[in-house]
């Protein structure tokens, strides 16, 4: 065990540790509670554990968007539970590749670009929230991303070189804070109401009230959006990150461990925790690297901290990578995909109507039933 790839190891930790804060905080800012989210990291690093799985949990921009469109967390809590049920039914039958190969490459490659569409909408809406931090954020993004353009991490990079450089000018040049008070988008309600940390005090365990889960249509179509968004996610992402640490990826494990853990999480509030590309993977020994880093961020979250640190780091810090993974990682990547396919008209409908819907699970329906009966259309 050489000095140099521990030091690459811990630095592989705190990097994506630091990288998914503003996302923690993001998840925050839609309505989710932050402590609840811990169990789900403590979760992850056990399944990881058990089934040697590469890929890590964490929060996942597009998954907390599609989870929060609505503004009711009663509403968006019972669909990611009942996602969780879905999922967990699907990755013991072994249904979720059956499911992609049934959609098509194109199809799920059509609602992953509209989703990127998606990612890329919300960080516009943040250059309309705080033009500075969100316009710096996306300038330093793509500066990372040109000079770390030959490595295997630029990823990460972009993510890290973005959110510190626009936190970092948030804070020592405007020389401003945020105001956690006020942080929750307006018309959505948070759970949280302390950041105590001393778990053998009253105060800490008053945070986690339990979500009574509700059943509507609402519901419903939230729960088949975030089934379908899963899919693509979980193959997508676990595919790059296997391919990152050059091994592979079982993406029914991958599903079953992310939608067991999104249970103890959603059931007090708290946001839905997905599979991630992380940089863990290019780290030495990956399976153990995202385990550790689940580990360590399920204890910042029980103990409040990324709750306290909450005020140095400005939500649309995230705006430069959100747009970088929207277009670069997500879109573009999806849309050659659709191109290179011969039922790239599918493809495209799908695109078009998660784009426009923002919700994968109607996309993929309208690809599929163009893919079936658009022959009788002249498609």
């Amino acid at each position: 065990m050489s000095f140099e790839n521990m030091s690459a190891f811990i630095l592989a930790i705190i990097a994506v540790i630091i990288n998914g804060v503003p996302q923690l905080l993001y998840a925050q800012s839609r309505g989710f509670a932050l402590k609840p989210s811990g169990f789900a990291y403590l979760v992850g690093a056990f399944g990881n554990l058990f089934t040697g799985s590469v890929t890590p949990i964490s929060g996942q921009a597009e998954t907390i968007t599609v989870a929060s469109v609505k503004k009711n967390l009663r509403n968006n809590v019972s669909s990611i539970l009942l996602a969780a049920l879905l999922m967990v039914i699907l990755g013991l039958c072994g249904g979720v590749t059956k499911i992609a190969d049934f959609a098509g490459a194109a199809i799920v490659g059509g609602m992953m670009a509209g989703v990127g569409l998606i990612l890329a909408d919300v960080s516009w809406s943040m250059y309309g929230q705080e033009k500075r931090i969100s316009l710096v954020s996306l300038v330093s993004a793509i500066a990372a991303l040109v000079i770390f353009r030959n490595s295997p991490n630029k990823l990460v990079w972009v993510i890290f070189v973005s959110v510190v450089v626009s936190t970092l000018d948030f804070l020592f040049l405007q020389k401003r804070r945020v105001d956690i008070a006020n942080m929750v988008e307006e018309g959505r309600e948070n759970l949280e109401v302390s950041t105590e940390w001393r778990f053998w005090k009253k105060a800490y365990w008053s945070d986690f009230k339990m979500v009574k889960p509700t059943m509507n249509l609402t519901v419903v179509l939230g729960t088949l959006s975030l089934v379908m968004l899963n899919i693509g996610a979980n193959i997508s992402f676990g595919g790059i990150t296997a391919n990152i640490a050059g091994t592979t990826q079982n993406f029914d494990h991958l599903s079953i461990i992310n939608s067991l853990a999104d249970v103890p999480s959603s059931l007090f509030g708290g946001p839905p925790i997905e599979a991630i590309i992380s940089g863990t993977a290019a780290a030495p020994w990956p399976v153990a690297c995202g385990i550790c880093f689940m580990f360590a961020t399920a204890i910042l979250i029980l103990m409040g901290v990324v709750g306290r640190i909450g005020k140095y780091l400005p939500a649309q810090s995230i705006a430069g990578f959100l747009f970088v993974i929207g277009i670069l990682y997500t879109f573009i990547p999806n849309l050659t995909g659709i191109l290179n396919d011969d039922k790239r008209a599918c493809g495209f409908i799908a695109l078009a109507i998660t784009a426009w819907s923002k919700n994968p699970f109607l996309g993929m329906v309208a690809g599929v039933l163009v893919r079936y009966f658009g022959m009788y259309i002249g498609l």
